[in-house]
């Protein structure tokens, strides 16, 4: 079972149970928004920052460390740390960084 702790840095149990709850009303409610046109075609632009967000959040988790913990490192807040792994502020400086911070680089490839 993985903590909250060590999902966000909060100090409760997040059951497997829980998550898999979590992981569907998430998919839930991704489903709703996108049956909008509109929304999809906003979506559509930021999928790829929300995908390196989600990469930027495995990273850190794989790495058993807090967003404060990364925060520290790369000399950043906390808060702003949680906004780039929210897809906001996803900066090519701080994808390096946080990477760095988690014991990973970053390759980037045009395909």
């Amino acid at each position: 079972m993985n903590t909250m702790k060590e999902l966000t840095g909060a100090d409760w149990p997040l059951t497997d149970e829980a998550k898999a709850t979590l992981r569907r009303r998430r998919a839930d409610r991704e489903n709703r928004v996108l049956r909008d046109e509109a929304n999809r075609e906003v979506y559509d632009e930021t999928r790829l920052a929300c995908e390196v967000a989600e990469m930027l959040r495995e990273a850190r988790l794989e790495a058993h460390l807090t967003q404060s913990q990364v925060a520290e490192r790369v000399h950043t807040s906390q808060s702003n740390l949680a906004r780039v792994e929210k897809g906001q502020n996803v900066k090519l400086t701080t994808l390096y960084s946080y990477a760095k911070a988690c014991g990973k680089r970053v390759e980037v490839r045009l395909i």
